[in-house]
């Protein structure tokens, strides 16, 4: 139990600075005008580079050189995509009037896809099984 509890403070240590990255990425998007569809899916992706890394040496020390855990990472990061920029979009519709809109928007998405990706990584990508394969 000791370990699950120290893996999950790596994750949210690596999260709020995968978080991070991506408000500050998705900010500086729309100050240039990009949409925020194009704004949100390039700040996300800005993040998920940091955390591969982050996420594969730091909070599931995983130290494997396969490319596998790196295939099921991109899989799992752009299924997250999509519902991240989904999910930002209807918290925007439905919260359009209000003056922190997208600030709202952006906390929600960000908050059902890393508990999304946490899932994912630690039943999936980086899982034991594969960190002896890898």
């Amino acid at each position: 139990m000791k370990y699950q509890n120290s893996e999950v403070s790596r994750f949210i240590v690596v999260g709020m600075l995968t978080v991070l990255i991506d408000l500050v990425a998705y900010i500086l998007f729309i100050v240039f005008g990009f949409g925020t569809v194009f704004a949100k899916g390039l700040s996300f992706s800005s993040g998920t580079i940091f955390a591969y890394f982050a996420n594969k040496n730091y909070t599931f020390e995983s130290h494997g050189k396969g490319s596998m855990s790196f295939i099921l990472f991109i899989s799992l990061y752009f299924f997250t995509l999509v519902i991240n920029i989904l999910t930002n979009e209807l918290i925007l519709d439905l919260t359009s009037s209000l003056y922190y809109s997208i600030l709202i928007a952006f906390l929600f998405a960000t908050f059902i896809s890393a508990s999304l990706n946490f899932v994912g990584m630690k039943f999936i990508v980086f899982k034991k099984e594969n960190r002896a394969q890898l």
